[in-house]
């Protein structure tokens, strides 16, 4: 009878232990899964904020009257500098597929957006406005998918 007080001393011990583990473990995954929730919270409005500067970018330079010489540059120029390549690439990383597709399709609405500038197409030319409505659509289905990823419940962005 002596072996009973040490052996329920270890196993409260190893119980002890154990559940701290355990506990630690646990609030480590939270912790974890909060921090990469974060990181793709910041990640999707970073991306969104460049589209729509980009687009912005390019519906002023194709209201500008800017000789023709120079548009193309200036329109390949306006395109590059709100970063959204570089943004890309991170989504690519660390997205989901569906944002990673969706992203990249509101990325080439815009991209067909610059060549028909760089080719000398006016703002009121049905083309522009096409694209136009295309990126509006590629943009709300990102979003969409975004919010998904995120657990944002439908209800709240409706309006």
């Amino acid at each position: 009878m002596e072996w009973i007080s040490p052996v329920s001393t270890a196993l409260g011990a190893v119980i002890g232990v154990g559940s701290t583990l355990i506990a630690d473990r646990l609030r480590w995954r939270r912790e974890r899964a909060g921090q990469s929730l974060d990181v793709r919270r910041q990640l999707y409005a970073d991306y969104t904020a460049a589209l729509s500067r980009m687009r912005t970018a390019l519906h002023e330079c194709a209201q500008a009257d800017i000789p023709a010489s120079e548009r193309p540059q200036r329109v390949r120029e306006l395109f590059l500098a709100p970063g959204a390549y570089e943004i890309r690439h991170q989504l690519a990383i660390i997205a989901p597929q569906d944002v990673v597709e969706a992203a990249r399709a509101a990325f080439v609405v815009l991209r067909h957006t610059r060549d028909l500038l760089v080719d000398g197409a006016a703002i009121e030319s049905p083309a522009y406005s096409e694209l136009e409505n295309r990126f509006h659509s590629a943009v709300a289905e990102l979003r969409r998918v975004m919010r998904r990823d995120l657990g944002v419940p439908e209800s709240t962005t409706r309006r």
